[in-house]
């Protein structure tokens, strides 16, 4: 008899379980997938690595590593790619290359952030030169990654020449640097925000934040810790500053969490978050209040492959007490996936653009649009 009420005991909490779950899942609504980028478009032969945001004015910015010649990070022929959505409209615009270099020159890993004083749109990025012939390919120091930026003014329409802004930042010690790939905010202050990381000659990597306080007129930057890279940062609202990364640390399989409550000053040693599965990739993370029903809910959203077996499982998860708990998740793409970009769009859902595909992650760039319907 123990054992009949043991096991009916087992399968009622069983069903409890499986139907809060089928619930949260209920809970977040998901559209039907749209392929944004996908491998051959235009002569490219990859694409990878998005950014997305939307503008003051309700335009969706979507870029991406539009890798020219062959699959593979830099030093590659690497050109970044733009498609526009306009507010109200369905149809996204064609395919732009907004940042073309000659040769084998590379722009890799972008990020945007707009300034909403000035309506000014940034877009960060590592330009890595080329092996366009042999002196050039022997000097290594050369093809180390630098930080340069791109901007526009008028909804990403039209695009200034780069700007190199990496001597202005550079520190000794320090190899590369390049922008932390998705996206950058701007704080309440104003300041704005890239993430960036920095591979220093010890071989180690460190999260660093480049700002401005003058609308982009000047750069600077803080250094936030090392072993952990391509960051995420979100400002929460009593204004502390929390960012999610992909982590270097001794468990390799979770997401990295590091907090600062004096403005981005000074910040807590990095920990990992076991409730945070993640196979070692990039994710987005981002904070929005969301009218759900009567209420309003203030919410932390995280994008990535929610396993530590392999880059697959396009999940999104919600955390409405600062990533403390994550009580809410749906799953977006069972298979293949990898890097990812949140945004919130113009009537208040959140878009998602994702690699994905079904036998690599890297066959397509792919754009879903995801609305809370109860929390």
């Amino acid at each position: 008899m123990k054992n009949y009420n043991r096991k009916v005991l087992f399968v009622f909490l069983a069903l409890v379980f499986v139907t809060i779950y089928a619930n949260a899942q209920d809970n977040i609504q998901v559209s039907e997938p749209q392929v944004i980028y996908k491998s051959g478009d235009d002569g490219i032969a990859e694409f990878r690595i998005p950014s997305m945001i939307t503008t003051k004015k309700g335009t969706v910015l979507a870029v991406c590593d539009g890798r020219v010649d062959r699959a593979g990070d830099v030093p590659n022929n690497i050109d970044l790619v733009l498609r526009r959505l306009k507010k109200g409209s369905n149809e996204w615009s064609p395919l732009t290359r907004i940042v073309n270099f000659a040769g084998k020159h590379g722009a890799a890993d972008p990020s945007l952030v707009q300034d909403h004083s000035t309506g000014r749109i940034f877009l960060f990025y590592g330009f890595c030169p080329g092996r366009n012939n042999i002196t050039e390919g022997a000097n290594r120091e050369r093809r180390h990654l630098m930080l340069q930026y791109v901007y526009s003014d008028d909804e990403g329409e039209n695009w200034s020449n780069p700007i190199h802004i990496d001597y202005a930042i550079r520190e000794d010690g320090w190899q590369s640097i390049w922008s932390s790939p998705g996206r950058g905010i701007q704080l309440k202050n104003g300041r704005l925000v890239i993430p960036c990381t920095v591979n220093k000659l010890t071989k180690v990597m460190s999260t660093i934040l480049v700002f401005s306080d003058d609308h982009g007129e000047t750069w600077d930057q803080i250094e936030v810790a090392e072993n952990i890279n391509e960051a995420t940062l979100a400002e929460l609202a009593n204004g502390d500053l929390m960012i999610n990364a992909r982590n270097q640390l001794e468990d390799r399989k979770c997401r990295a969490i590091t907090s600062s409550k004096d403005g981005g000053k000074t910040w807590c040693q990095p920990v990992v978050d076991r409730n945070l599965p993640d196979p070692n990739c990039q994710g987005s993370f981002i904070r929005n209040v969301f009218k759900v029903g009567k209420e309003k809910k203030d919410l932390l959203i995280l994008s990535n492959n929610a396993t530590n077996d392999g880059r697959k499982n396009m999940t999104i998860k919600l955390s409405d007490d600062n990533g403390q708990t994550w009580n809410y998740e749906k799953l977006i793409h069972e298979g293949p996936s990898a890097y990812s970009c949140l945004t919130i769009m113009p009537n208040g859902n959140i878009g998602l653009l994702y690699e994905s595909g079904e036998k690599s992650p890297y066959e397509t760039v792919t754009f879903v649009e995801i609305e809370i319907v109860n929390y």
